[in-house]
């Protein structure tokens, strides 16, 4: 995956279906629970919120972007709970605004940047086309802890296709950050999309 356009046309779209699903609620169901643990919707919202405020800063100062991985590796038990804390007690509608701009700003970065470019993060580098694969998961997977506290049943989209090829991309990953050597033999994975892609 190279070119970014598709991935970051499908993370705004993700980002977008969420707002419509949250946008309009009554504080009240802002603060109703979600799936994860001591997380409400506005902790959801918060935290994406605030993980499009990191990747910003990644794309745009990577020095920046080191000092927050300091305070990461210093607090590592409890730094995304902070994260997501810092935000979530805004009315709803500063919360909602203050996650639009930051992730179009995001976006705005993202198209920007140079196509080789690879940018610092809290595990290995990315570029941008793997940066907006992991933004669409998040915004995917909160998305669906929303959907989940609200009572919601939301409709698979091919968008999920970037979360499965961010699973499969990963997987030797996996295996080494739990001191373990991935499987040498070759595997393939093929998965139906809603539209009936393959």
């Amino acid at each position: 995956m190279s070119d970014p356009t598709s991935v970051i046309d499908d993370l705004r779209e993700e980002s977008e279906e969420l707002d419509r699903l949250v946008a309009g609620s009554s504080t009240p169901r802002w603060a109703l629970a979600t799936p994860a643990p001591g997380w409400t919707v506005a902790h959801q919202i918060a935290h994406l919120a605030w993980t499009d405020r990191s990747a910003l800063l990644a794309v745009t100062d990577a020095d920046g972007f080191r000092a927050l991985v300091e305070k990461a590796l210093a607090a590592p038990g409890s730094f995304v709970d902070e994260g997501a804390e810092e935000d979530a007690g805004l009315p709803p509608d500063e919360l909602l605004a203050r996650w639009r701009a930051g992730r179009a700003a995001l976006e705005e970065a993202l198209r920007a940047a140079p196509p080789k470019a690879r940018f610092p993060w809290y595990g290995p580098p990315m570029s941008a086309a793997s940066m907006a694969t992991a933004r669409l998961m998040e915004t995917w997977a909160h998305g669906q802890d929303v959907a989940d506290a609200l009572g919601v049943v939301r409709t698979p989209t091919d968008r999920l296709r970037h979360v499965a090829w961010l699973g499969v991309r990963t997987r030797d990953f996996a295996y080494g950050v739990h001191g373990l050597n991935p499987p040498a033999d070759p595997f393939r994975v093929e998965l139906r999309a809603p539209s009936g892609d393959l």
